[in-house]
């Protein structure tokens, strides 16, 4: 399965399912997004049997680094229902 597949079904998991908030679905939308289109940026596959934990910590770093995001921030995107 493609991660942009996966993402389109979370989204309506959790507005139908789980109803969360708007606010909520959209945060979550977005982080995922930024994955996706950082590992389209990067070369990276989007299919979820060959993401790996380098690239996850890659992410990780790019959000520290480039997008000079705080690390409160950072730990609110990987911490969601893990």
């Amino acid at each position: 399965m493609q991660l942009h597949a996966a993402i389109d079904e979370f989204v309506l998991y959790i507005e139908i399912e789980k109803n969360y908030s708007e606010n909520t679905v959209t945060s979550y939308e977005y982080d995922l997004q930024l994955y996706l289109t950082f590992l389209s940026n990067h070369g990276c596959s989007a299919c979820l049997n060959e993401i790996n934990k380098t690239q996850v910590r890659r992410f990780i770093q790019y959000l520290l680094g480039s997008l000079k995001q705080k690390p409160r921030s950072v730990n609110r995107k990987i911490a969601k229902d893990r």
